[in-house]
């Protein structure tokens, strides 16, 4: 039997907590395993409860600087913030968020960015992640250049990439296995400089002449 996905909840807000709470208690791959309002809760209960996930409002005190410390021990981070200007989900992203979420998202919303993030795919809230395309000189800094040439078919995954379509779409265009794109992607990210696909289509844009 797969092993529900461990997840802590950090905000300073009560009421929201307890919410964001119930809404994963209502999901049965999901586990709730600690809740705190602080970064030094985050740090604790990231050591003590060995969490999957980290949700947490970097609005808090030294937000940032614990979504790197969170992503640094393994445990991936996701942002759920009413914060919704580009540098703050930029600031996140280059910190090593590995979602970033408004909370005004639904409950379903919520539950399925943790699962796709869990599957190690990011995902940020779609309205964010237009603005971070469109006006992209607000990007993490190490977003770089791409170095050398891409060959045909790592041009045919960044295409795809920046339309937004998944590794299963991907894989049923290009009749390939799901697999075989995964294995296509991580050195299509490695030779971009890149760490995720959203990173890959802002880089994708800015070598567009």
């Amino acid at each position: 039997m797969t092993q529900p996905i461990r997840i802590v909840v950090i905000d300073p807000h009560p009421i929201f907590r307890q919410g964001v709470i119930r809404t994963i208690g209502r999901s049965d791959c999901m586990k709730f395993v600690g809740e705190g309002t602080t970064a030094e809760d985050a740090r604790r209960l990231a050591s003590e409860t060995e969490p999957d996930i980290v949700i947490l409002d970097i609005a808090i005190r030294s937000g940032r600087t614990v979504v790197a410390d969170v992503v640094k021990r393994g445990i991936k981070c996701v942002v759920l913030t009413t914060l919704d200007d580009v540098l703050s989900v930029s600031n996140a992203l280059a910190a090593g968020a590995n979602g970033y979420i408004l909370k005004g998202a639904s409950g379903l919303e919520l539950i399925g960015a943790l699962k796709a993030i869990h599957g190690g795919e990011p995902y940020v809230t779609a309205e964010l992640a237009a603005r971070l395309l469109i006006g992209g000189s607000l990007v993490p800094k190490r977003v770089a250049k791409v170095q050398a040439a891409l060959t045909y078919r790592e041009q045919q995954l960044l295409e795809h990439i920046t339309k937004g379509h998944t590794n299963q779409e991907i894989a049923n265009k290009l009749g390939l296995t799901v697999g075989t794109i995964k294995v296509y992607l991580t050195h299509l990210f490695k030779k971009m400089r890149v760490r995720n696909r959203l990173e890959a289509a802002i880089a994708a844009r800015d070598e567009t002449p």
